[in-house]
């Protein structure tokens, strides 16, 4: 239980290092744009409720694709190929940072004070 108190309070610190970077926010910003590109796209015209709509854009995104809901129309379909690849490169700058983050944090652990 302490180690979980531990891992909690160190994720704390790095999610605080990734929020003094200009360029995470415009990151952040990207990830909730896309997600609410997606929900809109998907409720008009794959006609799904909006909770149907955010969990598909965010399947779509993570590339997880449990197939439970799933585009049916030729331009959802469409849709979703571009949307999985712009998802998977916002993404990858959010881990890219993540990882920049935590590498910033372990350096400044070392430190001595």
């Amino acid at each position: 239980m302490i180690a979980f108190f531990i891992l909690m309070r160190n994720m704390f610190h790095v999610v605080r290092i990734l929020f003094r970077q200009e360029e995470q926010k415009a990151v952040m910003f990207s990830v909730v744009f896309l997600l609410a590109v997606g929900m809109f796209f998907y409720h008009s015209v794959e006609k799904l409720t909006y909770l149907d709509s955010v969990y598909l854009a965010v399947m779509t995104l993570t590339t997880v694709g449990y197939g439970d809901v799933h585009p049916i129309t030729p331009l959802g379909k469409i849709f979703s190929m571009v949307y999985v690849l712009l998802g998977i490169g916002v993404l990858s700058a959010v881990i890219a940072n993540f990882n920049r983050a935590l590498k910033e944090f372990h350096q400044t652990k070392r430190k001595p004070k």
